[in-house]
This record gives structure tokens, C-alpha cells and sequence, in this order.
């Protein structure tokens, strides 16, 4: 959990990115503050390489909307991947962002309906757990895969992936709440269509 750091004169003259640094890393609780709540401090060294530079820290390597988009762009212009592997919007956030959806299972070869289990997955309900979006990167690269472990798995379930729950709010640069300044984990029994909707959307497409 070492802190991340990104200088923009670095990137320039040497194609270096995002680096882990720093030393003498603490994570302590401080005293009790006036109204009797407990905070915590994160410290550490760092020495920075350039004056005049724009640097940025982070404690995972990000990963953005603009990122995401990308991949799916990838998966929809591969002519294998397409082919099982649907990209869908499950609807449109607060801010008018796509929630993307992606229906991933092996095409049935056969003009009869195939009942498959399916298995629903998501991520990102956190604007700033940028982690979990690389783990679901990870998932995606694995089950889109050509290995016969992913082909018996497509061709056994249905797999609906919703990579981004809240794209408004990593745009935004919030760390656990959307433009409605709510944590949407924390309202998947809200009917409140209008103020989570991509909550509403997932929930109703599971119960379908």
C-alpha cells in the first residue's frame, strides 16, 4: 500500500508513469477530537524529482471512464470476442453517463431456448476503489480468454457484467458517493428510480 505518484515532467522526458513511492509510511489513530470522533493520519517521506513540476498521489493506479470505454471498444472491434460477448447500456446515470452491460455466454447453436444460470457481476460502485475496476479487467480478460476453462464456463453460464455501477461519481472524483452525494451501496432497496439508477437497473435485471 506503498503511495502512488505521478509527475508530469517525468512522463514527459522518460515515459514514466505511475510509480509506487515514498518511505517512512505510518498509519496511526490520532486523539479524540472535540466532539469525541477518532481520525487517522497517513504519513510519509518523499523527495520530489523536479521544481516546477504538477504531480499527483494515489493510493491505488486509476483507472478512469475514459479507460473503461476504451477496453469495451477493444472487445467490441474483435472479431472473436464480439461474437460472445455483448456490450449493452443498462441505462443512463444522473449525469447522463452510460452504465454500460456486458451479456457474455457461448451462442447457442441451436433454435430452441437453453435455460443457462446465470452469474451477475459488478463493480465500481465506489468511485474511488479504482482496484476493483483492475480486478474486473483482470475477470474480463480471463473469461473473454481462449483457454478451455473460460470456454466451458461460457458455454455453461450466462455472465452479465456491469463494470462501472457509478461512472458520475469516478468522472466527478468522488471516492464513495454519486452526484447525489449518497453511497449507492447502501441503497439497493431505494425505489427511487430517478436518484439511483443504475441501482434500480441492476435490481431489476437480476429479479428478471
Amino acid at each position: 500500500m506503498r503511495p502512488l505518484f505521478y509527475s508530469e515532467k517525468e512522463a514527459e522526458a522518460h515515459h514514466i508513469g505511475w510509480k509506487r513511492t515514498g518511505d517512512q509510511i505510518k498509519y496511526y489513530r490520532n486523539n479524540l477530537g472535540q466532539d469525541g470522533r477518532r481520525f487517522f493520519s497517513l504519513t510519509w517521506t518523499f523527495q520530489f524529482p523536479h521544481s516546477k513540476d504538477t504531480c499527483y498521489f494515489a493510493h491505488c493506479y486509476p483507472y478512469t471512464y475514459a479507460n473503461l470505454q476504451d477496453y469495451l471498444a477493444v472487445i467490441c472491434n474483435d472479431p472473436v470476442k464480439s461474437k460472445f460477448c455483448k456490450v449493452g447500456v443498462l441505462c443512463h446515470s444522473l449525469a447522463r453517463n452510460m452504465v454500460y452491460v456486458l451479456t457474455i455466454t457461448t451462442p447457442s447453436r441451436d433454435s430452441g431456448p437453453r435455460k443457462r444460470k446465470a452469474v451477475i457481476l459488478t463493480a465500481r460502485v465506489h468511485p474511488g476503489e479504482s482496484n476493483s475496476s483492475w480486478i474486473m479487467k483482470g475477470f474480463l480478460d480471463y473469461i473473454l480468454g481462449e483457454s478451455s476453462d473460460a470456454q466451458l464456463l461460457r458455454d455453461t453460464f450466462v455472465f452479465k457484467v456491469i463494470p462501472m455501477l457509478n461512472p458520475d461519481g469516478v468522472i466527478v472524483g468522488n471516492y464513495r458517493c454519486s452526484l447525489t452525494g449518497r453511497d449507492l451501496n447502501r441503497n439497493y432497496k431505494s425505489i427511487l428510480k430517478e436518484l439511483f439508477p443504475s441501482i434500480w437497473h441492476t435490481r431489476n435485471m437480476i429479479r428478471r
